[in-house]
């Protein structure tokens, strides 16, 4: 890629650069659009079993500046990035630009195929909770199911806890064992209770909802954030 795209034995001006790397790029894609079409079909769902090769998938995204007037797609572009962990080898990275490739989900199928996801197997997916995230797997023949990173989980968590002193129906003394409690459920879910988690989270829900206004509020919202983001995980 280097040579194709950097020679360094002699001169290339910024466009020249450009120019390269963007006929590189369209080479990547029509590769990568060849290899989907030779895509075999998975087998049903009754008959799979876990990936033997690839234990997950991490999914993020990024949003990039670009300033491609002569297509009008804006100021920026959205990347997705794609983080495939083998359980006998060095992680490998793939990458996309969102609404710029035919199918995200055949994308995926794709870089899982070519690393040695059979029809019969299934790779999990960890992400955060953007939809084009959850569309991608529900597109996907060989990803099944999409749980949040340990990373969203918290910050979920310190938007529910950071409401509480912003929460007008709280009195101020009472303030610090409703962010306690929070923080309980927190550590439960931490250490792989997340059942014991809801159960906290709810009977907190429950209790709030008698005063005023507390449906409407953030902490209302927060709290409903957290109780499922849990329950699904």
């Amino acid at each position: 890629m280097m040579k194709e795209v950097l020679p360094l034995e002699k001169g290339i001006s910024f466009s020249g650069t450009r120019g390269r790397i963007r006929t590189l790029g369209k080479q990547l894609d029509a590769d990568i659009e060849r290899d989907i079409a030779k895509l075999p079909q998975a087998v049903a769902d009754v008959q799979v079993r876990e990936s033997s090769h690839v234990a997950a998938v991490s999914v993020d995204s990024a949003w990039l500046r670009h300033s491609d007037s002569e297509r009008g797609l804006g100021r920026h572009v959205n990347i997705i990035a794609r983080r495939a962990t083998f359980t006998d080898g060095p992680s490998k990275l793939y990458a996309h630009a969102h609404r710029e490739v035919i199918s995200a989900a055949a994308r995926l199928d794709q870089s899982l195929s070519r690393h040695g996801v059979a029809t019969d197997e299934r790779v999990t997916v960890i992400s955060d909770d953007a939809g084009e995230f959850e569309k991608t797997v529900q597109g996907s023949q060989l990803a099944r199911g999409r749980i949040l990173d340990w990373f969203h989980i918290a910050m979920k968590f310190e938007a529910a806890q950071r409401s509480v002193f912003g929460s007008k129906m709280i009195a101020s003394l009472e303030r610090e064992s409703v962010e306690t409690e929070i923080t309980h459920a927190k550590w439960l879910v931490w250490h792989g209770k997340g059942s014991k988690a809801v159960k906290r989270i709810k009977a907190l829900d429950d209790r709030l909802l008698a005063r005023e206004g507390y449906e409407f509020s953030t902490l209302w919202w927060n709290l409903n954030t957290v109780y499922g983001t849990t329950r699904t995980r």
